[in-house]
């Protein structure tokens, strides 16, 4: 039944070609242009996750203890030794790091350059755990050395200078001192630092930070708040935590929530990166979706125009026995056809497109050394060379919407046909 349907709306579809092109190329137009757009957020969004999915940070979570005033929480919890035995049992857990922070504000000094970093206090015994990632020097931490984030020796500043424009310093030249201010009593102090190691650019939190070893950092506490720290009582600002595997990252994250402490973990970010790109392909697929509307009406006219020249057959149909849902069933399956091939050949097109994008992206530049080219902000090598991403249920998506735009579109059309009354319909010319 629905073959001889089908063939039946094709051959009358086919006595107006010319019509039927135009037609059917607004359906390809819009269904090409809501692909396109809707492939360059999967693509930008696999981007995004790459930086994230291809390190640790899926395994990491970041612990705060909450502030003691917060009258959510009635019993507050603590980052102490004594808490952080109990918490290294958790299921899932792999090890917890603790860190403390510095609490001046301290200047990197680089001879006549100037730069600002977050400074944390880790144990050195516990430094291999964090898993970082070498590009300059040893992963350690002695008396007075520090280990530079990726980016941090590419901001310093001239404060001589007008434009304020950043270089890079090479940490392992140039004499490197920390800068530092009482707040009691203004007084300076300049620290000899030896790097000991720059950690590779594109860690994430990392990327800004300096470690230095713990103690260093509580004296620089004492001496910049005036207060002397208990190291027996110390109680740490943060911990690291690291989790056995990916899978089980939001199981412990959750556990530590319900014990009341502030967490952050890659699944946050990712979570608020898919709502983004969530949000992005309704606002891009609502404007490619604007020319599908414009094709809809399209359809609606070519119908109507259809209905107006096949008045007389129609009522030969129904003189010969056939009901009203008959003719609607005909003028539907013509309407629907022409979305479903619109849409089909759109999907072909989108396909060449993204086939030319990625193939002109992998040529121009995609070697995994650069930092992007053209106006991307990142390696393409990352994501495959591959700009423009179709996941497969795309094309089916795209191919059911314009199939039911045909439909949409051709439906009160079809009332209009399947309402004619024979006698009427016959007296035409």
């Amino acid at each position: 039944m629905f073959f001889e349907l089908a063939r039946l709306a094709l051959s009358n579809l086919t006595r107006n070609r010319s019509r039927l092109i135009m037609t059917v190329s607004g359906v390809i137009v819009g269904t090409t242009a809501v692909m396109v757009l809707l492939s360059l957020t999967y693509g930008l969004q696999r981007a995004a996750e790459s930086g994230v999915g291809a390190s640790s940070a899926l395994t990491e979570i970041r612990l705060y203890a909450p502030p003691a005033f917060d009258t959510r929480i009635e019993d507050v919890p603590v980052l102490d030794e004594a808490t952080l035995v109990e918490l290294r049992q958790t299921p899932g857990v792999k090890t917890i790091i603790p860190t403390v922070n510095f609490y001046g504000a301290g200047e990197l000094v680089a001879g006549d350059y100037r730069s600002y970093a977050p400074i944390l206090g880790i144990d050195p015994e516990l430094l291999p755990t964090l898993e970082l990632e070498v590009e300059q020097g040893e992963l350690r931490l002695g008396p007075g050395e520090a280990i530079f984030g990726g980016q941090v020796n590419q901001y310093f500043v001239d404060p001589e200078s007008t434009d304020y424009e950043p270089v890079t310093v090479d940490i392992f030249a140039e004499q490197i001192e920390l800068r530092v201010t009482s707040y009691s009593d203004n007084r300076q102090r300049d620290i000899r630092l030896r790097p000991s190691a720059l950690l590779k650019s594109g860690t994430g939190l990392y990327d800004s930070f300096m470690f230095m070893p713990l103690d260093d950092v509580l004296d620089l506490n004492e001496w910049v708040t005036g207060e002397t720290v208990s190291r027996r009582d110390l109680r740490f600002d943060q911990a690291i935590v690291r989790t056995t595997d990916r899978e089980v990252t939001q199981d412990v994250a959750q556990v530590f929530r319900d014990l009341g402490y502030y967490v952050e973990d890659a699944g946050d970010f990712i979570r608020q990166l898919n709502n983004f790109f969530t949000t992005m392909r309704l606002v891009l697929g609502g404007i490619g979706g604007i020319a599908l509307i414009v094709a809809a009406f399209g359809i609606a006219n070519t119908m109507s125009m259809a209905i107006l020249e096949r008045t007389k057959e129609i009522g030969v149909m129904k003189a010969v026995g056939a009901r009203d849902s008959d003719v609607l069933m005909v003028f539907l399956v013509e309407a629907g056809l022409v979305g479903l091939v619109g849409g089909g050949i759109g999907v072909l097109i989108t396909y060449g497109i993204a086939n030319l994008v990625n193939s002109a992206i992998q040529q121009a530049g995609g070697t995994g050394e650069g930092g992007g080219i053209f106006f991307l902000p990142f390696d393409p090598s990352r994501i495959g060379d591959q700009l423009l991403v179709i996941p497969s249920e795309l094309p089916l998506f795209i191919i059911a919407v314009a199939t039911i735009v045909g439909l949409g579109a051709g439906l009160w059309p079809a009332v209009r046909a399947a309402r004619l009354l024979p006698v009427v319909a016959l007296r035409s010319e």
